[in-house]
């Protein structure tokens, strides 16, 4: 029996979509409904959309820890393995009896020498993050940037039917900028195809998406509005420090330092310093 979290979760989604997406949000059941009665969005894209709403709406967005730990609930050793945890016969009797599986999970966040030695950087990672954190893997070329876009375009939608809790602003970005030219797609979707008339039309009329330029300091966003798609690429908002050894430094060296500190200056200006502007 494949007991592997996308089984799960397909098998979940499926229920959820037999019973019409029932929710305490029936506007999700009006979304979903047309987007696959248009058939714009190809197989994958239309079930990458429907896991999404599912974790959302009926998991209630929860972190990934917790969302493994519901779905392996009575079952440890399968929650261990999904997590990629795969500890010797003897590792699991020195530390299941002293506290079960949430013993073991402590152990991974604090002991640096048993995550070295079972290479369990990256599941200490999954296990500490303090917000939800998914990645939805699909093949190149099965149309990514769309399904970005659809995703933002069907998550303003329920917020302004639901406006206390669903995403008001985005954030988009890539590496390098021949993606973040790509991502300009995000603008020729025909979201007609996707989300009922009434809905597309109040998206449509509100939407404001911005592509960051070279050498502008600030985001033109006005703080504190909403429905707001930035689209930029991870060099112009990251913020990285040089640290020289040597304390004699040559004139050029000095001059590349001080256009180093202007462009950390924009970046910083770049980055969201506020819930409002980015929820």
């Amino acid at each position: 029996m494949d007991l592997s979290l996308p089984k799960i979760l397909k098998a979940k989604v499926q229920a959820w979509r037999e019973s019409g997406y029932s929710s305490e949000y029936s506007v999700i059941r009006e979304i979903l409904d047309y987007a696959s009665n248009e058939n714009f969005l190809r197989k994958a894209q239309f079930e990458a959309l429907e896991v999404y709403w599912y974790l959302r709406i009926i998991e209630k967005t929860p972190q990934i820890l917790e969302l493994y730990k519901k779905l392996y609930s009575g079952d440890d050793v399968s929650l261990l393995k999904a997590l990629g945890i795969n500890l010797s016969a003897d590792d699991l009797i020195r530390l299941l009896p002293s506290g079960g599986v949430q013993h073991v999970f402590e152990v991974i966040k604090t002991d640096d020498e048993f995550v070295k030695k079972k290479r369990l950087q990256v599941v200490r990672e999954s296990l500490t993050l303090e917000y939800f954190s998914y990645i939805l893997a699909l093949a190149m070329g099965s149309g990514k940037t769309v399904l970005i876009g659809t995703i933002i375009a069907t998550e303003f939608a329920m917020s302004a039917e639901y406006p206390e809790n669903f995403v008001k602003n985005a954030l988009v970005f890539a590496p390098g900028k021949t993606i973040l030219g790509a991502l300009k797609e995000i603008s020729d979707i025909p979201f007609e195809r996707i989300m009922p008339p009434r809905l597309n039309k109040q998206f449509m009329s509100s939407l404001k998406i911005t592509y960051t330029q070279d050498g502008k300091k600030t985001i033109p966003v006005r703080d504190g509005s909403s429905f707001n798609v930035i689209v930029t690429n991870t060099e112009k908002i990251r913020i990285q420090k040089q640290i020289r050894k040597s304390s004699q430094r040559s004139l050029q060296n000095f001059k590349k330092d001080l256009r180093s500190k202007e462009e950390e200056e924009i970046k910083s200006l770049r980055r969201p310093h506020s819930k409002s502007a980015f929820t």
